[in-house]
This record gives structure tokens, sequence and C-alpha cells, in this order.
């Protein structure tokens, strides 16, 4: 990781890209116009630049349409013209979709040498360069606790890309399969804890991986309006031996604020605007032998966790969870980790998509 802390110092960061821009003069167009474009003009307009307009493909284009109050532009039309625009990329991926295409339109519009383009990757919480710094020894920690080359090349990465806003560098260790994969394939044979269970979406996945081999599934999920499609979707699919929890993971039953959104990004939040239930998976699943915990519980993963040590001690399961909601992440979780499961092997993957989600930590116990 030496390498990794000397290019730091030379990295371009995204105040400086946005000088550059300031300095060319030229009217901004986003390119999307979904919710990454809202979370990409909110970050821009706060640098302090202007928002001309956004641009969409023509599949997708409606003559007169407008987003945010700026017109909406068909994006081959505005470069046919000729007129020299600044394009800033705003796509990310669909919930619950097959995001090949979107991918795949991505790489080409950073690899189109016919306009001038910037991408800034919506994230979580951004990981700056003064705090890597700042936490050089527990980072390297990290690093050194990581069993193969993919995952140390994957946490450079991850935060060069954090401090860059460059989707190429993603772009390098992007794998496929994220939760069930040649990392979990030969450890799950018992119960699984699906900790953020969504719409059901992972359950199918998990129930496809082991062709239904598995002894129960624990599926949790806070936010109401998800836990009615998590349940519809259980019934309607017939899947057996599954346990709804309409609550949150935490280390303790409690009762705590929630921002309840009906999507992937509920989470619990001291702004939260409704109140639910938590508790700890070594109440939910008692003495259940669990094999594989899942955890994509926006930010809480830390808390689960403590929640889960007599599960974890008594049937070490394997872990794949979310590293990313919290800019301390990587080395909180792991090193938490390595206190419960005094031998095991950490690895971390960056799958489908080229953006600043879906960075995963996998804890193999040995």
């Amino acid at each position: 990781m030496k390498k990794f802390f000397e290019e730091l110092k030379t990295m371009q960061s995204i105040e400086d890209r946005i000088e550059e821009i300031k300095a060319q003069n030229l009217p901004v167009i986003i390119f999307g116009a979904g919710v990454a474009a809202r979370l990409v003009t909110n970050q821009l307009v706060a640098h302090g630049l202007e928002i001309f307009g956004y641009a969409v493909d023509e599949k997708y284009y409606k003559p007169n349409q407008s987003y945010l109050g700026r017109p909406v532009f068909n994006f081959e039309e505005l470069v046919a013209q000729g007129k020299k625009y600044i394009f800033w990329l705003a796509l990310g991926p669909k919930s619950g979709a097959d995001n090949s295409a979107q991918q795949k339109r991505f790489n080409e519009f950073l690899n189109d040498t016919r306009i001038v383009k910037y991408a800034w990757l919506p994230k979580v919480e951004p990981v700056s360069r003064e705090f890597i710094y700042e936490n050089q020894a527990a980072f390297e920690e990290t690093y050194n606790l990581l069993e193969d080359e993919q995952s140390r090349k994957t946490m450079c990465a991850y935060l060069k890309t954090h401090v860059t806003e460059d989707g190429n560098n993603i772009a390098d260790v992007l794998v496929p399969d994220e939760y069930f994969n040649e990392l979990t394939r030969e450890h799950i044979h018992g119960g699984y804890v699906d900790c953020g269970a969504f719409d059901g979406d992972t359950i199918t996945d998990f129930i496809t991986f082991t062709h239904g081999n598995y002894s129960k599934i624990f599926a949790i999920e806070p936010d109401k309006q998800n836990f009615a499609k998590l349940k519809k979707h259980i019934l309607e699919n017939g899947y057996k031996n599954v346990e709804l929890f309409n609550c949150g993971v935490w280390n303790k039953k409690d009762v705590l604020h929630f921002e309840q959104r009906g999507d992937m990004g509920s989470n619990i939040s001291e702004n939260g605007n409704i109140t639910v239930e938590v508790d700890a998976i070594d109440n939910m699943v008692g003495d259940c032998p669990i094999s594989l915990i899942k955890m994509d519980v926006e930010g809480a993963e830390l808390n689960a966790l403590k929640g889960a040590i007599k599960t974890m001690e008594k049937f070490k399961p394997v872990l794949a969870l979310s590293a990313y909601h919290r800019k301390e992440d990587l080395i909180t979780i792991p090193q938490f980790i390595k206190t419960i499961y005094k031998d095991c092997k950490f690895y971390l993957r960056k799958h489908e998509f080229i953006d600043l989600y879906g960075l995963d930590l996998y804890v193999i116990p040995k």
C-alpha cells in the first residue's frame, strides 16, 4: 500500500476538477436525468457550478421535457451541433434490474472522444484525501488483513476513486456475482440471514445459488413498504422455511428513528421520519445453525455485527457485508470482526457497476 500513499499525494481531486471546469467557461450538461443526476446536481451546485441542462439518449428523449427545472436535451443532437459543452456523467445502477446495458453505456460515455467529459460518482459518505492520511495506519492494517491481490487492488482503486472521482479506477477491478460466488460457494450449507432483505431479490439469488439446499432463511427488512413487497415475493414464489422480520438489525432490542423511503436507501437515522423496532441477530435466530449472514443495512453494519457475536462464535458463519456506507467502514468493520474470528480470511470485492456503492467485504472463517 506504500505505492498507493505515494500516488495519493499527486492525485487530482474533485476540487481541482471544478476549478479546471470553471476556467473553461463552457455550459455544463449532466448526462442522465434520474436519481444519480439529482445527486450530481446537488454536489456540483454546492461547488458553485451552474447546470445548463440535462441530456439523455434518444430512446429516452421526449420533446419539451425538463428535469429539476432545466431543459432535457437529446444527447446525440447536442453532440452533432458541434457546440462546446462540458458533459458530466450521472448514470447509476437500476434497482432490481440487469445493469449490463447501463454499464455498457457508462463505459461508452467515458471513452467518447467527441466530447469534453467528467464523471462524478455519487457516494454515501465521502472518503477524503485528508481522512485517508489521518487514518493511514488503520487503512494499512486492513490492507494487510486482505487475503489476495484482487482484494488489495480493489481497496486501493476504491479509495483512489473517492479522491479523484475517476470511474476508470473502479472499472479495472469489477467482478460479477455479488454475495453468491466462488468465495461463498463451498461454505453455504445451513441457515441464511438476509439483513436488508429489501423486496426479496437476494433471497431468490440465494435459493438459486444453493439449488434450494438450505435449512432456513431469516429475512429482515425494516421498511414497511419494502416488507410488503418482500412478503408478497416469498408467498408468490412458494419459498419454504422463510421467517420474516419487519424490523431493523442492531446490537440489542430497541426502538430507533428511521428514514422510510420505500427503496434500497431506507435507513436508521436520527432524523428519520418514523420509528422502527430493531433487534439483535442473536435474538432472532436463536440456536438455529447459521452458515451465511449477508448485510446491506445502510450504515448499521457494525452495530448489527455486535448483535451477532453469539451466532458468530457458535456457528462461524461466512459474512458478506456492505463496506461503503460510512467512511470508516473499511477500518472499523474488518478490525471488529478480527476480534471475534481469530482465524479467518478477508476478501474485498467491487461488483457490477462503476460507482462508489456495492463494495463488499467477505469473511471466511477457517
